[in-house]
């Protein structure tokens, strides 16, 4: 499986991602799907406005995005790919917010779709890091003739980073931008190996109580009730283990899909140790007549600082066919002590 990272905010926090101290944060009003985006912006010279997110080091990579710039913003935003801090290339925008591809800061191709605030946008971003037969693409909502190319010499190495930023360039200057529905592909293992496409994000949080029910509650509830806040209320209400493999099994709320294709499941949670011992968790989930599918076993911290994620499963695995609505309605989640 070759997707790397997906997330559309769902959470409303901004785990699992480097943040500037100031200038970030989640929004709930203007989001492309689901409940939440990531909102970057700068107001003055104290505000910072970037995010961004690390990921294997890859040579070649398929960067998805839905994003939408504020129309007060007197800037659009810079989109920029790194190796650690060492940038090398980026999407900006230039002339009537058209798109521009960089390499070490010079331009190499502009798009000729003038695009417009308040506004979503779907940007694709294919990039292949090569010294002499490079390549980088960009696709706008979903339209497969390229807005923006460029082939040669895109710099050596590999790259870890995805950055999100604006720029504060002066006086007056009020850049806001939004961002949701983040896919990333690298080019192995066949599956999810070029772009992206089309990709809406939604979160289906516990509504009943399953079995078994072997964690510890930290009030007398049903367990569910304890672990369905978005975003998450930390050590408020809680469900706790301290032998491994104990497990609860939650049901969710229905999705209220319709007429839609789904291409991929996972579980997530925010979870952590109590103490600066060895502790994992596993996430599990559970299709209708099916058993038990068991993510990684992720090691935790002592705050809640983890973007836990599950096994992403693509298909159904008790018939191997595409997930439908009626499937994801059914399906069972829950923790395991590791």
């Amino acid at each position: 499986m070759t997707r790397l990272w997906t997330d559309g905010f769902e959470f409303k926090d901004l785990v699992g991602y480097c943040v500037a101290p100031l200038g970030v944060s989640i929004d709930t009003t203007i989001k492309r799907s689901g409940n939440a985006s990531a909102k970057f912006f700068v107001s003055g010279p104290s505000d910072m406005g970037w995010f961004s997110f690390s990921t294997d080091s890859v040579s070649e990579f398929y960067l998805r995005f839905g994003m939408y710039v504020a129309s007060a913003s007197s800037n659009w935003p810079r989109i920029e790919w790194l190796n650690g801090t060492t940038s090398l290339g980026y999407i900006d925008f230039v002339n009537c917010n058209q798109v521009s591809i960089y390499v070490g800061g010079v331009l190499k191709d502009t798009g000729v779709t003038s695009l417009f605030s308040d506004v979503w946008y779907l940007f694709e971003v294919h990039v292949k890091i090569d010294g002499s037969v490079g390549e980088i693409d960009v696709r706008l909502d979903g339209v497969t003739t390229l807005e923006a190319t460029f082939d040669g010499n895109t710099g050596t190495g590999t790259i870890d980073t995805i950055k999100f930023s604006n720029q504060y360039s002066g006086l007056g200057d009020i850049n806001t931008t939004y961002v949701d529905d983040l896919g990333f592909n690298d080019t192995a293992g066949g599956v999810d190996d070029s772009w992206c496409g089309e990709g809406k994000i939604i979160v289906m949080v516990p509504d009943d109580d399953s079995a078994p029910l072997e964690l510890t509650p930290s009030a007398a509830s049903d367990h569910h009730l304890l672990v369905d806040e978005v975003p998450t209320d930390g050590d408020t209400t809680y469900v706790e283990g301290s032998v491994v493999d104990e497990e609860d099994m939650y049901g969710l709320t229905a999705s209220g899909l319709v007429d839609v294709d789904i291409n991929r499941v996972w579980t997530e949670s925010r979870t952590r140790k109590t103490a600066a011992t060895d502790g994992q968790v596993a996430l599990i989930t559970k299709a209708a007549g099916g058993a038990e599918v068991s993510g990684g076993d992720v090691e935790l911290l002592t705050i809640y600082s983890v973007k836990v994620l599950g096994a992403e499963e693509l298909i159904n695995p008790v018939d191997s066919n595409p997930w439908e609505v009626a499937d994801i309605d059914l399906i069972e989640i829950g923790p395991r002590t590791r």
